[in-house]
């Protein structure tokens, strides 16, 4: 029998056996054996430099992981079966049989990697054990069987062999140690004389795969790759805040480096442009990133987009199908995704405007080529077989046919097998065409003149109902912004279920015509009636405009906000600035006093205020005054304290910069009057503090009623902690100044009692200090003057109210600077307190004494309204019922009567 039949099976050999033979038939047989091109080899390239990653790269492939060691069998060795879970204890007499103690040791073979056998050897036996038996770092659960593996790596692809180590580089002995502990396996590493160093790696099958990987991963050079990948697909490499690119890089162990998108970048899917990304790792882990880059592209990069717009979109709905059917089978037949144009009045559009209303299709571009294709044959097949007839139809129901995304076009399209083409708005022409199959024209035709028919609209000129303005056109333009700003006509529009159109745009300048368009015409005409009674009463004598500068009206409306509303309470005007966009001077003023009150007066007493607002924000002048920088600091204050106290808070409209052409310089800009205060405050400052008399811990004492203390304080400390932060002082309110908690003051309970008093303590900068006192001072007086007025209203008359998203109550709040609370569950301000006094009918309004009065008697006569609304609205209802019983009690008496004759 041949002798090699006769040698032990590897796999019962121990492990320092297996090893020893491994390197003698790797030595023996080289000549012969077949390289597996993903092994370490000998003549692998060079080392070459890459400054961008700063460690040493491989020109060319490089060693990975090997499964089993492809070793040439004898052919006359039967091959035998691995042991498996083979438990290694390195500490066992039979595995490592002890030397004598009386011969030499040989030689050892220096190596880079003895220090890392010798010291994974040397732990104990337990040590060992503890370590196989731990659960993958992982956290998974152990899965498959205990096998041992072997791993090669030779010396020339060794990190630990390379002339210049990379940035960061660890020890061979401590990459095999965090593998260890990383993976629960037990290693063994070996190196030969020709520096080649074999790794027994045991464990579970999951684990030892993983553990192969680290090793390459930590101790082979790496080498470099780039790859071009398209532009569009980018975004879908890094994923969600980088977690896709995040993912590839941990599970190949590789570092890749995808260039950022520049800020003029446009990706153009018809013409996708190329990145190229960079790859670094051994190449294992780059065949392993590359597939999955390369699986993300393929699938991303297959999606293209198609722009089709050569069809003229009279056909789009034709190509789409009733209720988009045709293109739903053309996406189920070609797997793609079909994406038709906004509806639009396609007698708007010519020839040259196609392409910006093109029909996008996604998909594969094998795919694309199809559904274009059948489009193309549809579309052909579309201009061949249908044909037009006109009808003529009033130019003012024109537009309900457009209405709601050409809802009424695509329901004819669906019942019908047509189209609908109306003339342009700007034509003088009222024919309508509809467009179809000869044989389903008359069909379309019937249904739009029934859809015509079923519309009633009444228009209400009002040039006509206010011929007496000086200019009827511009009066009307008036009335329907008024009405548009206060909604006024939506209550028309719930209370006589009508639709109510208002001219928009250019539209505006030729007409002011409202339109009561409804399906039933009783309540067209009562509608009417109701609109014809609401614009009658905007008399001219009601309006008037004031000329501001257009640059001024946002200034006006966020800084002198509390100016115009007081000039709204004041005098019951209602104040609206033009839109932004259309450039006018023109601010409406409009009287919503009573009739019996002379609108003129409020008019022109709102007009002189706003005319002074105006003047007072047109005067923006910037002046330097010149102090010596040393002194800054002070007039800013810590934290620009004194400076706010300077101001005067949040409302000013001053802007302070220290420093200028000269250092000493202090720029202040704003309103004449409020920058010239400001100067004055500033060189008051620079006055004291040259005369060493800036105190710094100054302290104010007096008192308030302790019925107001609570508000001055506020939720949770709110309003004095605001005084603190913009002012730089401390504040104590409280009995006897104690100041017990964390806010630097004792809350104190409010007491009806108005003649018990509270201490406050104001401590710190002098200035800033007095700007604290009179602030608090301000409040407490606006406390003294509010009051809190209770308006009983049935509950179920609230929600008119309130208005939609609480739109009347708010602006009611505006008008008059109040707070209206309705009960538990109609509340606009979400406040969920209980209902005062347990009555759900409760309405309650705080404010100044004169405001809340008010807006009280405001509310009132709303409520009078809706109540006698109510009961129009039951009296229109229960005659609603009744003529539609008669009519079709009629109907009922004239079909019997045709089936009688029948």
């Amino acid at each position: 029998m041949d002798s090699s039949s006769e040698q032990v099976p590897i796999a019962d050999l121990p492990p320092s056996a297996q090893l020893a033979r491994l390197h003698a038939q790797a030595k023996s047989e080289s000549a012969t054996v077949t390289e597996d091109p993903n092994v370490p080899s000998q003549n692998d390239p060079v080392l070459v430099e890459n400054s961008i990653f700063a460690e040493p790269l491989i020109a060319g492939d490089y060693p990975t992981p090997i499964g089993q060691q492809p070793l040439k069998k004898p052919t006359t060795t039967p091959a035998l079966p691995t042991k498996k879970d083979n438990n290694l204890d390195l500490n066992s007499e039979s595995a490592f049989p002890t030397l004598s103690s009386g011969a030499p040791r040989p030689p050892v073979i220096a190596s880079g990697w003895s220090s890392a056998a010798s010291r994974i050897k040397s732990r104990p036996a337990s040590t060992q054990q503890q370590q196989q038996k731990r659960a993958p770092a992982s956290g998974s659960a152990p899965s498959g069987p205990s096998i041992t593996d072997v791993l090669e790596i030779p010396a020339n692809q060794q990190i630990v062999n390379q002339p210049n180590k990379p940035l960061g580089f660890k020890s061979a002995a401590d990459v095999i140690q965090q593998v260890i502990n990383r993976t629960g396996t037990n290693i063994i590493a070996s190196t030969n004389r020709s520096g080649t160093t074999t790794f027994l790696i045991q464990g579970l099958t999951t684990e030892v795969a993983k553990a192969k990987r680290e090793l390459v991963s930590g101790l082979v050079v790496k080498l470099t790759m780039e790859m071009a990948v398209p532009a569009s697909t980018r975004r879908f490499i890094i994923g969600t805040k980088g977690k896709t690119l995040q993912q590839i890089e941990q599970l190949s162990s590789t570092r890749i480096n995808i260039p950022p998108r520049k800020d003029d970048e446009v990706v153009n899917e018809e013409n996708d442009e190329s990145v190229k990304l960079t790859i670094v790792g051994d190449v294992a882990g780059i065949k392993l990133a590359k597939a999955e880059i390369e699986k993300i592209v393929g699938e991303k990069a297959a999606k293209q987009t198609l722009k089709l717009d050569q069809f003229d979109p009279k056909f789009h709905l034709f190509l789409a199908g009733p209720q988009f059917s045709t293109i739903q089978g053309l996406e189920e037949e070609y797997n793609v995704k079909i994406q038709m144009p906004p509806f639009v009045n396609v007698s708007e559009i010519g020839q040259d405007d196609y392409v910006k209303y093109p029909i996008l299709v996604i998909g594969d571009k094998e795919k694309l080529v199809l559904a274009q294709q059948a489009l193309e044959t549809r579309y052909a097949e579309l201009q061949k077989s249908t044909r037009t007839a006109a009808i003529s139809i009033p130019k003012r129901q024109h537009k309900y046919f457009l209405d709601r995304n050409g809802a009424a076009v695509k329901d004819i399209l669906n019942a019908s097998g047509c189209t609908v083409e109306l003339p342009s708005l700007d034509a003088p022409s009222e024919n309508v065409t509809i467009r179809g199959p000869e044989n389903r024209l008359i069909n379309g035709l019937t249904l739009v003149m029934e859809m015509a028919q079923a519309v009633h609209v009444n228009v209400l000129d009002l040039t006509e109902l206010h011929q007496g303005a000086a200019d009827p056109l511009l009066h009307g333009q008036h009335v329907i912004t008024y009405l548009a700003y206060k909604d006024s006509l939506k209550p028309i529009e719930e209370q006589h279920r009508v639709q109510i159109g208002l001219p928009q745009g250019d539209e505006l300048k030729k007409s002011v015509s409202l339109e009561f368009v409804s399906k039933n015409e009783t309540d067209a005409a009562e509608g009417y009636k109701a609109g014809y009674d609401l614009c009658g009463a905007l008399k001219p004598e009601r309006f008037t405009t004031v000329e501001i500068e257009p640059h001024l009206h946002r200034h006006i409306n966020l800084r002198r906000a509390k100016q115009v509303q007081g000039i709204k309470s004041r005098h019951g005007v209602a104040i609206i600035f033009p839109d932004e966009k259309s450039d006018s001077s023109a601010v409406l003023v409009i009287s919503e006093g009573k009739d019996d009150v002379a609108p003129q007066d409020a008019l022109n007493a709102a007009t002189v205020e706003l005319q002074k607002i105006a003047a007072d924000s047109s005067d923006i002048v910037s002046k330097t005054v010149s102090v010596p920088v040393k002194y800054h600091s002070l007039i800013n204050g810590p934290r620009g304290t004194t400076l706010n106290a300077i101001l005067g808070g949040d409302e000013t409209t001053v802007t302070v910069r220290f420093g200028g052409t000269h250092e000493n310089d202090i720029i202040v800009r704003g309103l004449n009057s409020e920058v010239k205060r400001a100067i004055s405050e500033i060189e008051k400052i620079h006055g004291i503090a040259k005369r060493d008399e800036f105190v710094t811990n100054y302290t104010a004492e007096f008192t308030i009623p302790t019925a107001y203390s609570a508000h001055v304080i506020g939720k949770s400390g709110a309003n004095i902690n605001k005084l603190k932060e913009d002012l730089g002082v401390r504040i104590d309110v409280g009995d006897n100044n104690k100041a017990n908690n964390d806010s630097g003051f004792e809350a104190v309970k409010s007491k009806k009692n108005k003649d018990q008093v509270v201490k406050v303590v104001i401590q710190g900068i002098k200035i800033n200090v007095e700007a604290a006192q009179e602030r608090v001072s301000a409040l407490v007086a606006t406390l003294a003057d509010q009051v809190t007025l209770n308006l009983n209203v049935p509950k179920e008359f609230h929600r008119f109210l309130i208005g939609p998203n609480g739109h009347y109550v708010k602006k009611l709040e505006d008008k008059y600077t109040v707070f209206v609370k309705f009960p538990k569950g109609n509340s606009v301000n979400g406040d969920e307190s209980p209902i005062p006094g347990g009555n759900p009918n409760i309405i309650t309004i705080r404010g100044r004494k004169k405001d809340a009065a008010s807006a009280k008697e405001e509310l009132n006569e709303l409520y009078e309204y809706e109540k006698e609304e109510l009961t129009k609205r039951k009296e229109r209802e229960a005659k609603h019922r009744q003529a539609e019983e008669k009519r079709k009690a009629a109907a009922a008496v004239v079909s019997a009567a045709e089936s009688e004759t029948s």
